[in-house]
């Protein structure tokens, strides 16, 4: 198993049971770009039990200033992130200029608001993705 994986089911064992914030960590680790990047400036924190989590009051907070602080990534992957913060109910973002996404991209945020409306299974079934896509619930 890849530290990334491994990482993804440690978060996700920490988000189970909110749908609002199984979307965010299912969104980040879907894109691709965000967990590594949250890891490498120690946004996402180990419980100690076994568990991780991520700092999202801070990430939050790195997304006003986007682009200023230590972390990296492109206008479509500042949306994510931005995304990511509003879906956990607990930041409120600005999602202005959602056009920088690509098909693609705009896909995986529809999906993940599915999600954190309805729950997972209401999301899958409302089929956004490709079939390509994994829409498998890090929690499980």
């Amino acid at each position: 198993m890849s530290d990334i994986t491994a990482l993804c089911a440690r978060l996700g064992e920490r988000a189970a049971g909110s749908w609002q914030e199984e979307a965010a960590v299912w969104l980040l680790a879907t894109h691709g770009h965000w967990l590594p990047e949250l890891q490498r400036v120690r946004l996402i924190i180990d419980d100690g039990d076994g568990r991780s989590r991520i700092a999202w009051r801070q990430v939050a907070s790195a997304c006003l200033s986007a682009g200023d602080g230590p972390l990296i990534g492109t206008g479509s992957e500042w949306q994510i992130l931005r995304l990511a913060c509003v879906l956990t109910g607990r930041h409120a973002l600005s999602l202005a200029d959602l056009t920088q996404m690509n098909e693609h991209t705009k896909r995986l945020a529809l999906h993940a608001m599915a999600w954190a409306a309805g729950g997972h299974a209401w999301a899958t079934g409302l089929a956004l993705l490709p079939p390509d896509i994994g829409t498998h619930n890090p929690a499980s």
